[in-house]
């Protein structure tokens, strides 16, 4: 029977892993050795939990980070009834999956926040975003004005419509959609930090903007209280993207609206039909609720934007480092660095879904 109350950092940390290692069991090369090859499945045993935890640590902290001692937190979450050993391999029980998510959640959460509340507050952020994007709004994905513009033509949105923004970040863009439309819209990301700088922003439009703190994987939201939902490239972090579109699903209402911008990548021995609109995880996802959808390609316009990105951004890297904030700099320069051969290669594409039900 669950008796712990309060989870210590080192639980979360443990939990935090196990959840990983149980949703990606794959070796990433970082934790290859002579016993797991990257690719390989990693058994979920405590050498491997550590490799897991550290790796977690390190890409969300910096390699600076560390991981805690869990060695009072194996015994205590057991006992509680929150994992289970069997052979010396791990599991979450029902309730420690539930933990483990909470835990995975708030680690993410504070990233975000972190991210976000940053270039809210950088000039420097604001003339990359005015520059690469046609608009400062605080972009945190590649949504230039002309995207957003037929985002906005395909929706058709009034002061009628209700509408739920998945992962709005600093909720500039709702505000933005919701300023030009009249919409009514409800902002919902795990960044409780960014979420309650954009309900202190808001204030005085609290009759037409709301925003809550709220997970994509564990919506807590009344059934058919939309009848338009919008996610922005957003929905690739969630955990069960097809458990997810059922849940909008249900609180979308019966002659409801998506309008979903994705990417999909294809590996070299993926088939090039994965990069088919019809053909993707969110597309497959949408078919397996028998949803039908339109589509949109910006492929050739997320080329255009990655490459002004980059030279915008070494334009900007000054006064990025003057604020501090070099590393925000640095991570859009890496992003395209990654990005751009992958879709000159035609490895990756862009679609916005339109979904009406």
């Amino acid at each position: 029977m669950d008796r712990i109350t309060h989870l210590t950092d080192a639980e979360k940390q443990l939990l935090d892993a196990i959840l990983s290692l149980e949703l990606y069991p794959n070796a990433s090369p970082e934790e290859a050795d002579e016993n797991v090859q990257a690719g390989e499945n990693m058994a979920l045993t405590a050498d491997n939990l550590c490799k897991r935890g550290r790796l977690i640590q390190v890409s969300t902290f910096g390699k600076q980070a560390k991981l805690l001692d869990w060695t009072a937190a194996y015994p205590r979450l057991a006992e509680a009834g929150i994992i289970q050993c069997d052979d010396g391999i791990y599991h979450l029980t029902a309730t420690g999956k539930i933990k483990a998510q909470h835990a995975r959640t708030e680690r993410i959460g504070k990233i975000f926040s972190d991210y976000f509340v940053r270039c809210a507050r950088s000039t420097a952020h604001a003339a990359f975003c005015q520059r690469v994007f046609g608009k400062n709004l605080c972009q945190a994905d590649l949504m230039d004005m002309a995207q957003l513009n037929k985002l906005l033509d395909v929706l058709d949105l009034s002061a009628e419509n209700k509408v739920l923004d998945l992962a709005c970040g600093m909720g500039t863009i709702a505000e933005y959609i919701s300023d030009t439309t009249g919409a009514h819209i409800v902002g919902v990301d795990i960044a409780k930090q960014a979420i309650t700088l954009a309900q202190e922003r808001t204030r005085q439009k609290r009759a037409r903007l709301e925003f809550r703190y709220g997970d994509m994987n564990n919506l807590n939201l009344a059934p058919a209280s939309f009848d338009t939902i919008i996610a922005i490239a957003s929905l690739h972090f969630v955990q069960d993207l097809a458990e997810t579109i059922r849940q909008l699903v249900k609180v979308s209402s019966p002659d409801g609206q998506m309008g979903l911008f994705a990417f999909q990548y294809a590996s070299e021995s993926d088939s090039p039909d994965v990069l088919l609109p019809e053909n993707t995880d969110l597309a497959r996802a949408l078919q397996k609720h028998s949803l039908s959808f339109q589509t949109w390609e910006f492929t050739a316009q997320e080329i255009e934007i990655r490459q002004r990105q980059v030279q915008v951004a070494q334009e900007l890297i000054q006064a990025y480092r003057q604020e501090g904030n070099l590393d925000l700099c640095e991570d859009r320069i890496e992003e395209c660095e990654i990005d751009l051969p992958r879709l000159k290669a035609g490895m990756k594409r862009r679609y916005l879904y339109h979904i009406q039900r």
